[in-house]
């Protein structure tokens, strides 16, 4: 087997090792959990403003299909009605289950980026295809976007982003999450992939909108 074969292979089996904890949604629509441990911390990375009054929190992973499913197929409606027009802020706090230098090397950077550049382009090419991270192209864009920005540069290299994602995945561990992906509203945990609608409707019943 050549080089050129068994890398690929080598990646995709990481990716079906970490996508381990990736779960399809709950059917009976109900909390699976009660938290018991969630900070919000700076480098969390937070879609729509970051004064909305109210926050859906996200444990999320790139390797969960389900997760790419949501961003894919959920998030463009959540961020047309309730996103961008303030009602809302999703914070997410991403993980990786499998401590591979170089999807926390991307997620340092994801952290970096969403607070001192525009973040929707980097998040939509590693929601797409994760596994370009492990590619020396991907090397090659971090390196153009340190460049052009300082502030992401000094954070990339200054800071110790590894701490933040290991305080996830204890967070993750400590409130016995079950899978990705996995929203907390006020105290309830709701496990699984939701549609829009479903999302939609778990949200008027926590949050109270008319």
């Amino acid at each position: 087997m050549t080089k050129q074969t068994f890398l690929p292979l080598v990646t995709a089996f990481l990716l079906l090792f970490a996508a381990g904890a990736c779960t399809n949604a709950d059917k009976t629509g109900k909390p699976s959990g009660k938290i018991v441990n969630v900070t919000d911390r700076e480098e969390d990375v937070v879609f729509g403003d970051v004064k909305a009054p109210q926050e859906i929190i996200m444990y999320s992973s790139y390797d969960c299909k389900f997760c790419r499913k949501f961003f894919a197929t959920t998030y463009p409606e959540l961020r047309e009605k309730y996103l961008d027009t303030g009602k809302v802020k999703l914070v997410v706090k991403w993980l990786d289950f499998g401590e591979r230098p170089e999807m926390l090397n991307a997620l340092q950077a994801a952290s970096c980026i969403s607070r001192f550049g525009v973040y929707e382009k980097f998040h939509e090419l590693l929601n797409f295809n994760p596994a370009v991270v492990y590619t020396p192209e991907f090397e090659e864009l971090l390196g153009d976007i340190m460049q052009r920005n300082q502030f992401i540069a000094e954070c990339i290299v200054n800071n110790n982003n590894y701490e933040y994602l290991k305080s996830n995945l204890r967070e993750f561990s400590e409130n016995e999450i079950p899978g990705t992906p996995a929203f907390i509203l006020n105290t309830n945990i709701y496990t699984g992939y939701r549609s829009f609608d479903r999302l939609e409707s778990i949200m008027i019943n926590e949050f109270e909108f008319n």
